[in-house]
Order: structure tokens, then sequence, then C-alpha cells
């Protein structure tokens, strides 16, 4: 399926590109023909500079958008059995309890800290927010990229030959217009730092990016230069133009990773969560494993650093391996478009009376709208709880593209999938996850990927983890709980009904599709 999609995609280009140059050719004619009686003979010169050009940019756009994914990106690891006991959910949320008082639940960092204290090896963490920056506001909840630096400093500290990497996107360094306090603190105290490359990542923004890739790249930047309002904080230091232009290419490693040692095993977390401040108050959720499979999430880290010309500390491998005596649960790591197919073949696999249920930040994917429809048609019961995109840092969103996907979603499936809002206050609902329940198993998909094309078409670096377990297993009922619990707003309000952020507007919905289709967006 993926291979006929890809020779579909580039029959088109092929296609589009040869009407261009017979249109150019069409023009070139009609204007020498002008230009020949006003005998302006230069015109032809000029031409066909523009007209190098245009192919030129027209090359680099087809090429940076389909070119090859480095080895271990785009990865799908084989599935690995394990005991569910060794599979702990977890969550972070931001609701009004039964007093209208707004209440904060967190373990997803709280468990990050606590086994970061607890480490005597190891530890790697990939994450794509990592910084104070507050956008439009100037306090938080939480200063999660203080406490996290903290923590890692204090165990360098006390441990000299512990072995830390710290992966993250260069949004925290304004693509390097600007000066990451956090990550100077790291490298100063001997952790590695790496920044991801993402230029080696294909083009989303195929309209701008090749322009940006011909003229603006090889300018660099400084963060010595700045005359711009940053943008990201009200109160950091002003950036470069060079900034804005980096970050108009909308791509980014948006995975939210981490590994650590414990006790001669290894512990992941898969999470949506990042140690951000601005978004130290948005709901999350996150998976963590005991066992073998940190040693799939390290092979695709390390291509990671590799595309950024730098190496991971190594672990030991020998030393942190055990087998799960008892295999009544699988795990498989999925990245990239990898995620996508394992969503679309589960919404393909559903059948009549099964159920779907997905939380999601972002909602806009052709092809994963079109499986939700589907699966609704075949019988499958499908319950979505989005976030109504209307906050972001102290701003206010149109709606875009939540609002117009959730209107099709109810008028193709004749409102047989339902859908309710997060009610948010400020913060946003980034939980990003997806359960199946089947022939008496639950599957789930987490992670860091948004259900949009840039999360799940080889843009952006992303990383989620599927598990498949018993539905009578305690993992299960956990997760069910959890959704459940939001769903039908118990003991605290956490959604309301679809009517309260319905949109149906057509203009809202043309901008929608546009910007997931050219990748003129954040989402």
């Amino acid at each position: 399926m993926r291979k006929n999609k890809k020779k579909i995609i580039f029959i088109r280009v092929l296609v589009l590109s040869a009407l261009l140059l017979i249109f150019i050719f069409k023009l070139e004619k009609i204007f020498m023909k002008i230009f020949k009686d006003l005998n302006f003979n230069s015109f032809g010169k000029v031409f066909w500079i523009i007209f190098f050009l245009v192919l030129w940019l027209i090359v680099v756009s087809i090429y940076q958008t389909h070119k090859k994914m480095p080895q271990n990106l785009n990865y799908q690891s084989i599935e690995y059995g394990v005991d569910d006991s060794n599979l702990e959910f977890l969550y972070d949320l931001t609701y009004l309890d039964e007093k209208k008082e707004l209440t904060h639940e967190q373990s997803i960092f709280d468990s990050i800290f606590k086994y970061i204290n607890e480490a005597e090896e190891y530890i790697l963490i990939d994450m794509f927010l990592y910084n104070s920056y507050q956008a439009k506001t100037t306090d938080s909840f939480r200063g999660l990229s203080k406490e996290l630096t903290e923590v890692l400093i204090k165990k360098k500290e006390e441990i000299p030959t512990i072995k830390i990497d710290v992966i993250t996107d260069p949004i925290n360094i304004v693509y390097g217009g600007g000066v990451s306090k956090e990550l100077n603190l790291l490298r100063r105290a001997g952790i590695n730092v790496i920044i991801s490359d993402v230029r080696q990542l294909r083009d989303s923004n195929f309209i701008y990016s090749s322009v940006w890739r011909t003229f603006i790249q090889w300018f660099g930047n400084s963060d010595k230069t700045g005359t711009i309002k940053h943008p990201f904080s009200s109160i950091e230091e002003k950036v470069s133009l060079r900034s804005y232009l980096g970050l108009a290419n909308f791509k980014a490693n948006h995975r939210k990773v981490f590994i650590v040692d414990n006790k001669n095993k290894m512990i992941s977390i898969v999470s949506s969560a990042n140690p951000h401040d601005g978004s130290a108050a948005h709901s999350n959720v996150a998976m963590l494993f005991r066992g073998e499979i940190w040693k799939e999430i390290f092979n695709t880290e390390t291509a990671v650093a590799k595309i950024s010309n730098a190496e991971l500390n190594i672990p030991d491998f020998k030393k942190f391996t055990s087998i799960d005596e008892n295999s009544n649960a699988s795990v498989q790591i999925v990245s990239e478009s990898r995620i996508k197919e394992a969503v679309i073949n589960e919404l393909n696999f559903s059948r009549n009376k099964d159920d779907i249920k997905i939380a999601q930040f972002y909602m806009a994917d052709r092809d994963i709208v079109k499986a939700l429809i589907a699966a609704s048609n075949k019988g499958v019961a499908v319950e979505i709880i989005l976030d109504s995109n209307k906050d972001a840092f102290g701003y206010k969103k149109n709606g875009i593209p939540n609002r117009q996907v959730a209107h099709e979603l109810r008028k193709k499936s004749q409102g047989k999938i339902k859908i309710r809002w997060y009610d948010t206050h400020g913060e946003q609902f980034h939980s990003k996850i997806f359960i199946a329940k089947r022939n008496k198993k639950l599957t789930a998909i987490l992670g860091s990927a948004n259900l949009t094309r840039r999360n799940l078409d080889n843009y952006n670096l992303e990383l989620d983890a599927k598990i498949v377990v018993n539905l009578e297993s305690k993992i299960a009922k956990e997760i069910l709980e959890y959704f459940s619990r939001i769903w039908e707003n118990k003991n605290g309000v956490y959604t309301v009904d679809y009517g309260v952020y319905e949109d149906r507007s057509f203009l809202k919905t043309l901008v929608y599709r546009i910007q997931e289709k050219v990748g003129l967006s954040s989402f």
C-alpha cells in the first residue's frame, strides 16, 4: 500500500511538472510576441533566467519532499512479548473538580525525576520542547525545564561516570538565533547535548522550503544579532530574521522519549509531554516499560544523533538484557509514517461492534479521517476526545483543524461518530492516544504523534509505542478508565458536548484543507 501510494504521488508530481513546463513555454511565446512588437529583445534572457530558476525550485521541492529516510528512521521494531506487570500507564490532567476549582494531576515527569534520581549508569532523553519560554504569559504552573535541568546536573555531580544523552529540537535555540540557558548548563556539567539537524528530514512546506534551501540557509544564524521580538517569549532577548525564516520550514524532532537504568534493568517512557514551562499544565499521556524494548528505542535514537553529526554514549547492552518469563502482552515501537500504518491497520481490521477510542490534540490527516468514517460505517463504535484548538500559551486560536475535522466526521458518519471537546482553561489537551477493543484484546498506540500529515508522513521525527494486552488486564482497565473518566466527567468536569465548539464554516474548512495539503501550518 505504501509503495503504491508513493508511486501515485511521484506520477502526480511528474504530470504537474510537465503541465507547468508546457504552460511556461506557451507563456514565453505569448510574451515574446508582445515584446517583439515593442522591440524589447532582452525579455528572452530574463524569461529564461526565470524559467531555469523556477525549474530548479521545482526539482529541489520534489527531491526534498520525497528523499529517502535515513536508516532506522521511519522505524518499526519487532513485537516484544512482555509481562503486562512491566507496563505502567501514566497521565497528566488539568480539570475542574467537583467544587469547580482548577485541579492538576501529574505523574509523567514525577516518574521521570524519580527514576533519574535512582539511575546509576545511563540516561537518555529526547524531548521536543525543553525550555522556559511561555509565549504571552509570564508565569507557569510548574518550572519543568528548570526541574529537569537541576535533577540531571545533580545526578552527574553525584555520579561523574554516569552517561547522559540529551537530544532536543533547534526550536529551543530559536534555530540558532537564541540562547538556551538550560542546554548550556547541561553542557557545562559534562552532559552530552545534541541539537537535532532537522534539515536532514523531508520538507512538508514544499512551497517555501525550496526557496529557503536555495537562498536562505547558507547565511546561517547568530544569537548576537537579534533585532526582532522573540517568537516564543515576551521576556527573552530579540532574535534575528533568520530565526523566523528557519521557523517557517515547519518541521521538528517532535519525539518525547526517556530511557534510564534501574536495578539492572532499563526503564523506557514514551510520552506526549514536554519539559517545557509553558506546557506544564497540559494534559498528557505516557507509557512506561521495563525490559528489552529500550534497545529498539535506543537504535532509532542513535539514528537521530547520526543525522545530527553526533554520537550517543553506549550503555552496556549485555548488562541490561532480560527476558520476561511470562509474555501475556506485546510491545512494538513505531516511528514517523509507521505510526500512521499502525493506526490505519487497526481501523481497517475493526469490525461491527468493535470499539475505537481516541484522545488527541490535533487530528487532520486525510487518510485517518477517511478510515475513521469507513470504520464507523461498518458498525464500529467510535468515540473521540479532541482539544478545541482555542488556547495556545496565552494566545487565542481559531479552532483549526479539529473543529472542521470534527464536523466532517459527524456529517459523513451521520452522527454515529461521537465527539466531545476537552474543556481547557488556558492550557491544552495535549494527549495522543489511540485505543482499539477487539476480540478480548486492547490495542493502544500512544506517544508524540498528532494525527496530522506533518506528524505521520515522514516530515517530523515522531515516536509512538503500540501495546496489545488482554482486555481483562490491569493495564487495559487503567487505560479504559482514563478515557471513560474524561468522557463521562467522573468526579469533575473534563469535557463538554460537541455542540459547544461546533464549527461549520466553509471558509475555515477550506483553509484547513489547504494548510494540511501544502504544509503551511504548525499542525
